[in-house]
């Protein structure tokens, strides 16, 4: 391999000592009674975080509690990170490509445990419930998400890389970059490969970027509860929701309740991705509250009583206002009447 091929091989091979240092993943939950969130952070070697308070919490349900030495793992996991920084160095400095190759599949199959055996913890403990709890819910499983969002009762649960696992992909896409670099070297890439190559990570790219899109939310009318008043949201023509840039959804039973949630600082507004109305015409159907049409008047008597409706277009929101005694409105103009 070239020489700068081969010092990028060690530098990513030295990189994975920083996993011995930082959090590799986390966990995040969030719900109203904490608005804040709580947190648990996996490292080589131990958890930390607010451990101690999601135990108290977790011991009413039936879960087990969270300590360092259920996790056998941990005495030797940094050993096994060791040894791969001293494979990933040995590699270079031998320089062939065989080398670097068995390397790369030796991380990969080292991800991938990592990601079962994360499976296989968070399914026991999710599922494995004390049946003296003194809340039980039939059916109920707790397992925590292993990658993404997940509902867990009135709680939000996000699992994600932290720094270490960035370190981790970063190392792997790294040597794989350097791995199909040195083989175009060895064999000329023709143009139809090329464009292949070219495809298949423009159409990867675009499937990470997609889902990580925060997608539109959905409101089970007559069982959610307002993040705001706490009251069911029952009627379908003055439902609304947010969604946060993480991802989490808040739905309202009235517009007022969502711009007040808001304006109190429970959700900051530079932490909103999308803000989402019922259509009045269309009872249920949810639009994009930013470029909504709305009407304001004592006829549209809202259940929190911010009175106003949205529409999805001018020609219905028209046929709305024909009733007279009512105000024609924008989103800023919205906010500015509820927020008083």
């Amino acid at each position: 391999m070239k020489p700068i091929s081969r010092v990028m091989i060690a530098l990513a091979a030295l990189s994975l000592l920083v996993l011995l240092f930082v959090p590799i993943w986390r966990i995040d939950l969030a719900a109203p009674q904490y608005p804040e969130g709580l947190f648990i952070q996996i490292y080589a070697d131990h958890f930390a975080g607010d451990v101690e308070k999601i135990n108290g919490l977790n011991h009413y349900i039936g879960m087990g509690t969270i300590h360092d030495e259920m996790f056998p793992e941990f005495e030797y996991l940094p050993k096994v990170l060791i040894a791969l920084a001293a494979f990933g160095v040995l590699a270079a400095i031998w320089g062939k490509r065989r080398g670097l190759f068995a390397g790369l599949i030796t991380l990969t199959l080292f991800g991938l445990w990592a990601l079962y055996d994360m499976y296989q913890w968070g399914y026991s403990y999710g599922h494995d419930l004390d049946p003296r709890a003194a809340i039980k819910v039939e059916g109920q499983a707790y397992q925590p998400p292993l990658i993404g969002h997940k509902q867990l009762l009135n709680f939000d649960a996000w699992s994600t890389p932290d720094i270490g696992g960035w370190v981790l992909f970063v190392v792997m896409g790294l040597l794989a970059g350097v791995y199909f670099l040195e083989l175009r070297r060895k064999r000329p890439a023709k143009p139809l490969n090329c464009m292949m190559r070219m495809s298949s990570f423009i159409l990867i790219l675009a499937l990470t970027v997609l889902s990580c899109t925060p997608t539109e939310p959905s409101i089970d009318f007559g069982k959610a509860e307002c993040a705001h008043c706490r009251m069911n949201v029952v009627d379908r023509h003055y439902g609304a929701a947010l969604v946060t840039e993480k991802g989490r959804q808040y739905v309202f039973d009235d517009v007022s309740c969502m711009v007040h949630f808001v304006a109190k600082g429970t959700v900051a507004e530079g932490q909103v991705s999308a803000w989402y109305v019922c259509d009045h015409s269309a009872p249920g159907t949810l639009i994009d509250a930013t470029t909504a049409l709305y009407l304001h008047g004592p006829s549209f008597r809202s259940p929190m009583r911010g009175d106003v409706a949205a529409f999805g277009g001018e020609q219905t929101r028209n046929a709305a206002a024909a009733q007279g005694n009512v105000q024609m409105m924008d989103w800023k103009a919205v906010r500015q009447l509820l927020a008083e």
